[in-house]
């Protein structure tokens, strides 16, 4: 799976269905940063202390991360990590339905749509099969409850759950606060994690002041 199908796993709650966060936009920035560490895992694109460079536009064989990096490459106004999140954020959309129809599609989840009121389409997306929503729960707990160096995918993870508010889906409040220096280690390994968590930090805090140019 795509890390932007491991991030929809991590916010479909399992008894519901219904996709979660623990505040505004969070998931949906988690989405995006997704699609860059894919595509820095794909070693299509990488990042210094200032801005986002392509190293490869040859097709990743999925279409999500082909169209953001076709977009990317057409963009050469825009270069640095937060200016390239505030684009592909007007798309969150496009990436949510898009990562829920390959777990359909895969048979890990299933669509539901119901009335509310008779009026209103709920749309709900139960797990068909939980072992992919085990497994990712089970490495991101992994990561930070031991004391191994992960995989850099994990250590990617980590970053991106804790920056958009995602660890409490997997670990207790307890645990995440005896954790809190592991947790920082991790995401401090990586640039791009860096560089991802701290523009998501940025965008969100002009959200919170009211300024939110994006929405």
């Amino acid at each position: 799976m795509t890390m932007l199908e491991e991030v929809v796993l991590l916010a479909v709650d399992e008894n519901s269905g219904a996709l979660r966060s623990t505040r505004p936009y969070g998931t949906a920035y988690a989405l995006v940063g997704a699609v860059f560490f894919d595509l820095a895992l794909a070693r299509k694109i990488d990042t210094d202390t200032e801005q986002i460079h392509i190293l490869d536009r040859s097709p990743t064989g999925s279409a999500t991360l082909d169209r953001v990096l076709a977009a990317m490459s057409q963009r050469g106004d825009i270069t640095s990590v937060r200016e390239w999140i505030e684009e592909i954020f007007s798309r969150r959309d496009d990436l949510e339905g898009e990562a829920l129809a390959s777990l359909i599609r895969q048979g890990i989840l299933k669509h539901e749509k119901s009335k509310r009121l008779w009026i209103i389409d709920v749309e709900r997306f139960p797990m068909a099969d939980n072992r992919p929503q085990r497994d990712v729960r089970l490495r991101l707990a992994d990561a930070i409850l031991s004391d191994s160096i992960p995989e850099t995918r994990d250590i990617m993870l980590v970053s991106l759950a804790e920056s958009c508010g995602l660890l409490s889906y997997v670990l207790s409040a307890e645990q995440i606060a005896s954790r809190h220096e592991r947790i920082e280690l991790l995401s401090n390994l990586e640039t791009i994690s860096r560089k991802v968590a701290s523009a998501i930090a940025d965008l969100e805090n002009t959200v919170r002041q009211g300024l939110p140019r994006m929405m």
